[in-house]
């Protein structure tokens, strides 16, 4: 077996600004608006690579839910997940609140889309999504149109053709349509409003001050991505619970256009970890920086 890792830390853009704010030449600090917490963990031996800046950053989105909620994402059912065959494979990420919590806009952009899926297809089948609302932001990618979907709403405060601004309160979440429970469902969908056109969103929603996000692709030598394949990751530098998934389950789900992953950890405290792709006797292991407010890119060679 053979493994390559490739490290790359991202510039750091503010989620207030557009994504063409993000360049090359953004210092990698913490913008000037957010403290470095004293518990973030500094580099204590050299690592095998250093980061290099990348313009490729786009956390420009506010997470859709209210400081003092669940604004952690779901991590048993991520995007590309398909619990092991059990579920449709997820498009978004799930938002864990109760019902009758604020659902927030994520960035500014005007509503094409307020009220129940009966009559369209915006998911898997009609009224996949219950009460929905989708969100043109201002700000596109590249020339590309972003989206934002908001589904099993309770209740709509907004109406087709309002403009709303990152943060205002736009709907209740509930559990309308295919939902098992009341949460909040987030898509990020890029160029056309539909729902095969979906990205992760865990490589929008702007990290935690003391947090990155590891994101990367595992593929055979000729280099087809492999789907559904088992993930672990493990601080090195100091205790923390593991982290288990898969690559993304099948080609429904689009990776970005810029890093192609086919998986992707958020939320990770900032530290040095290892990467196990495989189980068993067939496994790599890599071994990387995750630094605050950055992406970590890793990639992994199965020999087959």
């Amino acid at each position: 077996m053979a493994a390559t890792a490739t490290k790359v830390a991202l510039s750091l853009s503010d989620p207030l600004l557009s994504p063409e704010a993000s360049s090359a030449e953004a210092p990698l600090l913490p913008p000037a608006h957010i403290s470095t917490p004293e518990a973030t963990v500094m580099p204590t031996f050299t690592p095998p690579a250093l980061p290099q800046t990348s313009p490729r950053e786009h956390y420009w989105l506010r997470r859709p839910v209210p400081e003092g909620s669940a604004v952690w994402t779901d991590k048993a059912y991520p995007y590309g997940d398909n619990r092991q065959g059990t579920l449709r494979t997820h498009h978004g990420v799930e938002f864990n609140v109760p019902a009758g919590t604020n659902v927030l806009a994520a960035a500014s952009g005007t509503v094409i889309v307020a009220g129940r899926d009966n009559d369209e297809f915006l998911g898997a089948i009609k009224d996949f999504y219950g009460n929905v609302i989708v969100i043109q932001h201002d700000s596109g990618l590249g020339d590309q149109d972003v989206f934002t979907l908001y589904g099993h709403l309770s209740e709509i405060l907004v109406n087709v053709g309002d403009h709303v601004h990152a943060q205002d309160v736009i709907a209740l979440s509930g559990a309308s349509g295919v939902a098992d429970g009341a949460h909040l469902h987030f898509e990020v969908r890029l160029g056309e409003n539909s729902y095969g056109t979906t990205r992760n969103p865990l490589l929008w929603l702007y990290p935690f001050p003391d947090r990155g996000v590891v994101a990367g692709i595992v593929t055979t030598i000729s280099g087809q991505p492999i789907p559904g394949y088992p993930l672990t990751l493990r601080r090195v530098d100091a205790p923390s619970p593991y982290a288990g998934g898969t690559t993304y389950a099948d080609s429904s789900v689009n990776p970005d256009e810029t890093w192609q992953e086919n998986f992707v950890f958020d939320d990770v405290a900032a530290g040095y970890y290892e990467l196990t792709a495989g189980i068993g006797e067939n496994k790599e292991k890599l071994e990387f920086w995750v630094y605050p407010y950055q992406t970590s890119f890793v990639q992994v060679t199965i020999n087959r």
